[in-house]
């Protein structure tokens, strides 16, 4: 009597928590990819905004309304004014890298691209953006306490995001990353902390000069305030041999050098020299920072001439370490094989042995 056959049934495996049955091969992504995919994608649509509405601000502020930037600086002279064309050109340059940044978040497709966007800068940039639009409207309201406190805080958030892409140093082999990314933030830290950072804390203090007798009046604080700022600056510049720090720093110098306060903007003859030690110490920080980059490149490069030969050494040792495990592992094989030969052959010659004879103490005669 035969057993009826019990229909076969498939067993159908629970969906796997990636969309994705188990048994296929399709490929899926972690939960980290997906949280970075989601990041990168935030990015793409804060940074560009922040970045169209900080630069429509400023042409705004600068251009559109009287007076504006440039012309409520020039109503507040300081010994750290800066030169208002040789500001208005490092902008144009700043704002056109950080235009190319945002096509560069859109097109970036190399996951090392990837990971420096979003982990090495991340959110903070479109912070910094919206924060600088704050400083420009505070300053044309010429609300400058609070223009500097935005600024301040602005600073720190940039130097911040200076500090995390020092975990992704720039390569060859990504010069867009180096070039939009390090060397972009680098410029937008440099201006902000070199320029407007001294200059607005001067007119926030009222360290205002309106007449000529008041030239020398705060001189020691204005030496004082850039020894502040380029001192640690030019130590940092040889820590992480940032080159875009320095050059931007050198050409923030530049503005100050090539500035005049005058009591009365539109007339020319009222152009003040400034004091000689502000004049020397802008010197000679235009000529240290330069030499910062010499020095850090020196420097790196030494480190690595180190790490090379300490390699090397190590490299050597452990070949020496694998050599002297070979010939104890040959000389232990050696003797082992030594032993197992000798041991059969020991029974066979005590037996062919010749007899010996015994001991004879006197002769005996027969």
């Amino acid at each position: 009597m035969s057993t009826p056959e019990t229909p076969h049934t498939h067993s159908h495996d629970p969906p796997s928590i990636h969309g994705t049955p188990p048994g296929d091969d399709e490929p899926y992504i972690t939960y980290g990819q997906f949280q970075r995919v989601l990041k990168l994608m935030r990015l793409q649509n804060a940074v560009p905004i922040s970045v169209l509405v900080s630069l429509g601000t400023g042409l705004i502020c600068a251009l559109v309304i009287h007076p504006g930037m440039g012309e409520i600086s020039l109503l507040h002279p300081t010994l750290l004014i800066p030169n208002n064309l040789l500001v208005g050109i490092y902008w144009g340059i700043l704002y056109a890298l950080q235009v190319a940044f945002s096509l560069l978040l859109s097109l970036a497709h190399s996951n090392e691209t990837k990971e420096v966007l979003v982990h090495g800068v991340g959110m903070r940039f479109a912070a910094a953006n919206w924060l600088n639009t704050g400083t420009f409207v505070c300053w044309t309201l010429q609300m400058f306490k609070t223009a500097q406190v935005i600024l301040t805080i602005n600073v720190l958030i940039l130097l911040s995001i200076h500090i995390t892409l020092i975990q992704y140093p720039p390569t060859w082999r990504h010069p867009l990353n180096a070039l939009l990314v390090h060397g972009m933030t680098s410029l937008f830290l440099a201006i902000l902390l070199d320029l407007h950072l001294l200059h607005g804390g001067s007119v926030a203090l009222d360290w205002v000069i309106e007449h000529r007798r008041e030239l020398g009046r705060y001189t020691w604080q204005s030496v004082g305030g850039l020894i502040a700022i380029h001192v640690p600056q030019i130590a940092w510049e040889v820590y992480s041999n940032s080159y875009a720090l320095a050059i931007g720093a050198t050409y923030s110098l530049f503005c100050l050098l090539f500035s005049t306060p005058r009591t009365n903007p539109g007339l020319p003859e009222t152009a003040m020299s400034k004091p000689a030690p502000l004049v020397i110490t802008t010197i000679i920080f235009i000529v240290l920072h330069p030499l910062a980059i010499v020095a850090a490149a020196v420097l790196h490069r030494q480190l690595e001439r180190q790490g090379q030969i300490r390699l090397v050494e190590e490299a050597e040792s452990a070949e020496e370490r694998v050599r002297r495990a070979e010939q104890r592992a040959a000389d232990l094989e050696a003797a082992h094989s030594g032993h197992d030969h000798a041991a059969p052959g020991s029974a066979p010659a005590a037996a062919s042995a010749p007899a010996r004879d015994p001991p004879t103490g006197d002769l005996i005669d027969v």
